[in-house]
């Protein structure tokens, strides 16, 4: 009897040469909701439906889960009620690159309540040892593998600047001592879901925020990311955050060499060099592009001293697709079958605002 040598398939190889002669090979943003502490009960109740008045006694047996989740992920011990729970932030980690096998991306459904848009695809990337050790992913503790419900956050379409590529939205080639750097826009910003830095420094520098500023019926609007982060000086770091829907004291995450830095969010009329203060109303959707007084104005990088630095720049339209299924082909490549979960359509944000 003889068998076959199949051989092996270099994937990561695969991808460069693909990459060079289709758009199939896709820039994603791994995502992972927090997770969050269940509300536990493991002491009788103080007074009982009767009005008698309880000892609060430890239960006789293991902690009652209810269930629900309670509104913090922070680290807790063992102690009363409370069961341990480590810390377990949401994981924000850029630079996963799959190739995506379209079966459908858009698909519009006509229904009571209005138009919904859905959609199914595969992705196939490399496997889970090679992207356990790719410069986002390696020493990243909370990250073990996929999982089902894990999102994947695609870069669908650069909308700044419209219709360079990804190597040609770099702001500067040059880098040049400085505090803060950005670049101009003037564009409408209905379209935008995220955006996206890539910092690198020739010393050692800490990133402070960054700046977003749009323009809304006249009105400069500012939207800050607060940072204090230390960025690389042989590789790009990447800081990619939402624009869109945030709120006053909003926090994301972002992982540099294993390490969480929160982001915190904040809404201003006045700019990050002057007085900050929380009336501001960012609103893409606001930002039609209908004249000069509704457009997405700017992004900039403030660093914490002078410092020398290069930089990328670009905000994107998102698309978002959830982890249905996972064939794992071993030390060659892994199957990922999705569902799209954000399905809006761009006209109706340029609509209805």
């Amino acid at each position: 009897m003889t068998t076959v040598n199949l051989g092996s398939v270099n994937f990561p190889k695969l991808m460069r040469h693909l990459g060079h002669r289709t758009n199939q090979v896709r820039d994603l943003v791994f995502a992972r909701d927090p997770i969050y502490r269940k509300s536990t009960k493991a002491t009788g109740a103080t007074t009982d439906t009767l009005g008698n008045t309880g000892s609060d006694k430890a239960l006789a047996g293991p902690a009652v889960n209810f269930g629900y989740e309670q509104s913090n992920f922070q680290a807790q011990s063992k102690s009363g009620d409370n069961a341990y729970h480590t810390n377990s932030p949401e994981l924000i980690l850029p630079g996963l690159k799959a190739i995506q096998s379209p079966i459908t991306s858009r698909s519009g459904k006509l229904e009571r309540t209005g138009h919904r848009i859905s959609g199914a695809c595969k992705f196939y990337m490399p496997s889970l040892e090679y992207i356990r050790n790719t410069k986002e992913f390696k020493d990243v503790p909370a990250f073990d593998e996929l999982e089902t419900y894990d999102k994947l956050i695609d870069v669908e379409r650069i909308i700044l600047p419209r219709g360079s590529s990804f190597e040609d939205v770099q702001v500067d080639p040059n880098p040049h001592s400085t505090t803060s750097r950005g670049h101009n826009f003037n564009m409408p910003g209905y379209e935008l879901d995220r955006f996206q830095f890539q910092l690198r420094s020739t010393t050692t520098a800490t990133v402070d925020a960054f700046e977003l500023r749009g323009i809304i019926g006249g009105v400069l609007q500012y939207l800050v990311w607060e940072c204090d982060t230390a960025i690389d000086t042989s590789e790009y770091d990447i800081f990619d955050f939402p624009v869109r829907d945030v709120e006053n004291g909003d926090t994301t995450s972002v992982y540099i060499d294993g390490t969480q830095h929160t982001l915190t969010a904040s809404l201003s009329t006045a700019s990050k060099s002057g007085t900050v203060n929380t009336s501001g109303v960012f609103d893409v959707d606001k930002m039609t592009g209908a004249d000069t007084n509704n457009l997405f104005q700017s992004a900039k990088v403030f660093m914490t001293s002078e410092e020398s630095i290069d930089m990328k720049a670009f905000g994107y339209k998102a698309a978002e697709w959830r982890v249905e299924s996972i064939k794992d082909f071993r030390d060659e490549y892994m199957e990922v079958a999705a569902v799209r979960v954000r399905g809006d359509r761009t006209s109706r944000r340029r609509a209805y605002g």
